[in-house]
């Protein structure tokens, strides 16, 4: 049997890798100049090498690094460093504000330095906002940006979400992706007041663990 299978992506790539497993002949069709689809190497600012796309998998999750092992790829495994998360934002590295959920602030003031003053003074509307409706879910960058200002998804929510999905914030199922930022929307008119609950509510970790 010969099977085509349109797309070079891990997806299509993962099938085609089955598909010889089981004895069929395959073919890949790839416009772009690469395999790999949303994951690649990439640079900022022409020095800074980074990986574009989701950059990592959970490990507890046993099928990514199973396959990984699979096609030889188990030597190149790293685990997460403890060096300090940061954003590449107008132009320089800012430290990674604390106190978000998934890049969604529950005090404006964190984000001073990486947003805009006005991207800042926008957060401070939440409060005054009428209610955003969610339904039975919402695209997370759609809904945030709603309450906050696109500028704090493009800086912050979508980066993190990218890393994580590879995918579109303003398409990414709030429900499905963040559940507990969606229970907090539903729960609360201020996004920012949701947020704070969420953390206040969070359990506190050992510093010795």
């Amino acid at each position: 049997m010969h099977v085509i299978v349109v797309g070079g992506g891990i997806s299509g790539l993962a099938a085609a890798r089955r598909l010889l497993a089981g004895g069929a002949s395959v073919t890949v069709l790839e416009a772009s100049a690469w395999l790999g689809g949303k994951l690649l190497a990439g640079e900022i600012a022409g020095s800074a090498a980074v990986d574009l796309g989701a950059e990592s998998m959970l490990a507890r999750r046993p099928e990514a690094v199973e396959l990984a092992r699979d096609v030889g790829l188990g030597e190149a495994l790293e685990p997460p460093t403890t060096a300090s998360a940061a954003v590449w934002s107008r132009g320089e590295m800012c430290p990674m504000p604390k106190g978000h959920v998934m890049g969604v602030p529950g005090d404006p003031d964190a984000l001073r330095g990486l947003l805009s003053e006005a991207g800042v003074a926008r957060l401070e509307e939440d409060a005054a906002l009428p209610p955003t409706a969610v339904g039975d879910d919402v695209a997370i960058g759609e809904y945030v940006a709603a309450r906050l200002g696109r500028e704090v998804v493009d800086r912050l929510v979508e980066p993190l979400l990218g890393g994580v999905y590879a995918g579109d914030a303003y398409r990414i199922s709030m429900r499905a992706a963040v559940p507990q930022l969606y229970e907090a929307a539903r729960a609360e008119r201020s996004l920012l007041r949701g947020v704070r609950e969420l953390q206040a509510r969070a359990p506190v970790r050992d510093a010795a663990s």
